[in-house]
């Protein structure tokens, strides 16, 4: 039972008394009066006293000060606030007084009016009822905190609170210092009756003008929870127009509260559904790119403070303040959402991760898909993980071999017992972070693989993540080096590195290939290389291919124009493995000698010793070249060259050659999506699936699914996309999911077709 309830049931009902009251018991502000005995009624016309027996006439309205206690009718009123006194003649001057009290009025305490039946839209206190007088007074005197009040009478006391900050203020000190307190008296209605749409608008606005004049942009940021976006707050463009003003650069919670709110900058799907995320990230990259701040060059136009008061006895207010607005400045606007599409793009992967499976937060599957300025090692997920690595790598040691089973038995697959390639994927971006390469890397063109030998390896160059033709053929030449030197032990360890140093230089790869490329060795020598299905997949090559890759070889192993005993040895073992006659090895090296062909015969005079034009002096001669080792042969460079330059496609060639993996049965292309017309900025694939929501508002996920696959789109994604669009045009999604349903929001679908 609400206060006025009780209320009602104390005072019950009965004509009405023309005796003047005695005054009333005074109760704890700790809890609502409770009423003891009955109160008499305040006569509707008092009868006339001897001119001696009169009492003092009432004096001038004033403003009773916060935390003042006055008494109305022989009822205490705590708290203040409010203005009481005797209103000045004229229905001019009545129509500019609503809010006063004046104590001369008639109440009838008999029958208040709790329900608010006799007030008009917009009351004046000297032309409500007596009733309602008797009910305004006693919410006053109970405490002004009664849930269940009628919503008029709070709008008559908020009526004095507009009139003391709007009107007295802008004149009496006095009346500035009672800012504060009637700010915190807003905010208090605004927690008690904020549930009555019209109160909340106006009490909001009003807010936010009391700190604009209050703080004059100074202070903390506004929070954007707390605010919309399509009307940004007072404060704000008060606070950023002051940045400005001032030449300050904008202190990061600005910027945020600055970007959130902004009316032109939309964040996505990301920023609500990993909102700690995505402050974060917005945090650590305006600190990166800003260090203090953005600053913001101040345009000539000003912030404007303008309210309509609530009040009918005011009018509607506005200030221009000597303070830039600079809040939709094209720059700024330009480098926040920039900033915003950055955060949000980065995290969509990880949001869409959360989005299907909230229970992924935490895992190294999410952790993987976190942007770098999330990631740090103290993760708790991260722990065993990180442990291995520290167990396999110590400080002192770059590379080394572990089993990978150890690995990826921490990783949750996607799909329970089999380790697929985007789970391989994901558990080398997350080792990415820790600034740790591995091999196999499927993102290198490896095959997928969840045990067996790996190997680990500290990145100390910037790490491809796909694999370019010239790294492809260095891995493929390798495989097949590292195979001959399994077939026997001929090749030693020393042959096998000058093998990688001539990939290197002659392929071009940049730093952080060469390191990889370490490190793959490695997993090849550690790996059970065999002759055994080589040789037939090789035999599967035309003779013109076999010899196209044993030329290419030779090449390599020429690179430097020089091919020493040794590597004559190894390229002799490859041509065998690739069904050509071993010997066919120097017809190859002859055709890419050096020759020296006898000179023309001159047909005119020839220069024997150029002029001598240069600066006196004599040159320092270049070091001699080092002398090739005895029984090398040596070739031209430029015929060298013509055979490297076809890298490329003898790295696809042996790319098929190499691949260990189970031919797959070729998926069937999905049917084309009938013509359709498009929805906004969807294509047509989400607009086909759109147009068939339309034809029920609900729909179970075997259906849905059913529906995605019609026009080849994954459910999860789809979802995403379908009520992102939704949210850009309507603010809402268009579908919702209830349990095991997906309920179509027909207000969205509407904004949407529209």
């Amino acid at each position: 039972m609400g206060l006025f309830d009780r209320l009602r049931q104390r005072f019950g009902s009965g004509s009405t008394v023309i005796t003047p009251p005695p005054p009333a018991p005074r109760y704890a502000p700790a809890s609502p009066p409770v009423f003891t005995t009955r109160p008499p009624l305040v006569a509707l016309a008092p009868p006339s006293r001897p001119a001696a027996q009169r009492e003092p006439a009432a004096p001038a309205p004033e403003w009773v000060p916060p935390g003042t206690t006055t008494t109305v009718a022989g009822r205490s009123l705590p708290g203040g606030m409010i203005y009481v006194g005797k209103l000045p003649h004229g229905e001019a001057a009545l129509r500019r007084n609503v809010e006063v009290i004046d104590p001369r009025l008639p109440i009838d305490w008999r029958n208040p009016d709790f329900a608010g039946q006799d007030m008009d839209y917009w009351p004046a206190y000297q032309s409500i009822t007596p009733r309602s007088r008797a009910a305004y007074l006693l919410w006053l005197e109970s405490g002004r905190w009664a849930p269940d009040a009628y919503i008029g009478y709070v709008f008559l006391y908020f009526y004095g609170l507009e009139r003391r900050a709007l009107v007295d203020a802008q004149q009496d000190p006095a009346a500035r210092a009672d800012l504060p307190r009637i700010l915190g008296e807003v905010v208090r209605l605004l927690t008690v009756y904020g549930v009555n749409s019209s109160f909340h608008q106006y009490a909001t606005e009003f807010q936010q003008v009391l700190c604009a004049l209050i703080t004059r942009g100074e202070g903390a940021a506004p929070d954007p929870d707390e605010h919309d976006r399509w009307s940004p707050p007072l404060m704000l463009r008060l606070g950023i127009g002051r940045f400005a003003a001032e030449g300050r650069p904008v202190p990061v919670d600005w910027a945020w509260a600055w970007a959130m709110l902004h009316p032109e900058i939309y964040s996505r799907t990301p920023a609500t559904r990993c909102p700690d995320e995505f402050r974060t990230l917005f945090t650590a990259r305006y600190q990166a790119r800003y260090a203090d701040g953005i600053k913001i060059r101040p345009l000539k136009s000003r912030v404007a403070l303008s309210y309509r008061p609530a009040s009918g006895g005011l009018r509607a207010t506005s200030w221009q303040l000597d303070v830039p607005d600079v809040l939709t400045a094209a720059a700024p606007t330009k480098a926040l959402k920039a900033l915003v599409e950055s955060c949000t793009d980065d995290l969509d992967a990880y949001s869409r991760l959360i989005g299907r499976q909230p229970e992924a937060a935490g895992t190294l599957p999410a952790l993987a898909l976190l942007p770098d300025e999330l990631f740090t090692v103290g993760l708790d997920g991260m722990r065993p993980m990180r442990d291995l690595v520290d167990r396999t790598l110590p400080d002192d040691v770059r590379q080394a071999r572990f089993e990978l089973a150890d690995l990826t038995s921490l990783w949750p697959s996607r799909t329970p017992g089999k380790f697929a390639k985007a789970d391989a994927v994901g558990l080398a971006q997350l080792l990415d972070k820790l600034g740790i390469g591995i091999e196999p890397d499927v993102r290198m063109g490896a095959s997928v693989h969840s045990a067996g030998p790996a190997v680990l390896f500290r990145v100390t160059a910037a790490q491809p993540t796909t694999a370019t033709p010239e790294y492809t053929a260095a891995t493929t030449l390798l495989h097949l080096a590292a195979v001959v030197s399994a077939a026997d032990d001929d090749v030693s360890a020393a042959e096998r590195d000058h093998l990688v140093s001539h990939l290197e230089s002659s392929l071009n790869l940049t730093p952080g290939e060469r390191v990889r490329l370490t490190a793959h060795l490695d997993w090849l020598l550690a790996s059970k290389l065999k002759l055994t299905g080589l040789t037939k997949r090789l035999g599967a090559l035309t003779d013109a291919q076999r010899t196209h890759v044993a030329q290419f070889a030779t090449a390599i192993a020429a690179v430097d124009g020089v091919v020493s005993p040794g590597e004559v040895d190894t390229l002799r073992k490859i041509y065998k493995l690739l069904g050509q006659e071993p010997d066919s090895v120097y017809t190859e090296l002859h055709a890419l000698t050096a020759t020296s062909a006898r000179p023309a015969p001159a047909t005119e005079p020839v220069v024997v010793v150029p002029a001598d034009t240069g600066p006196t002096g004599y040159l320092i001669p270049p070091p001699p070249k080092p002398e090739p080792p005895a029984g090398a042969i040596r070739l031209d460079p430029a015929l060298v060259e013509a055979k490297m330059r076809e890298s490329a496609a003898v790295a696809a060639l042996l790319a098929d050659v190499f691949d260990d993996e189970p031919d797959e049965v070729a998926p069937q292309p999905p049917a084309p999506v009938a013509a359709v017309d498009l929805v906004g900025s969807l294509d047509a694939a989400h607009s086909a699936l759109l147009r068939k929501l339309t034809v029920r508002p609900f729909w179970n996920r075997a259906d849905f699914d059913a529906l995605c696959a019609e026009v080849a789109l994954l459910p999860e994604g789809a979802l995403d996309v379908l009520n992102e669009a939704a949210v850009e045009a309507s603010e809402e999604p268009v579908v919702e999911e209830d349990d095991d349903q997906l309920v179509i929001n027909d207000y969205a679908m509407g904004e949407l077709l529209a």
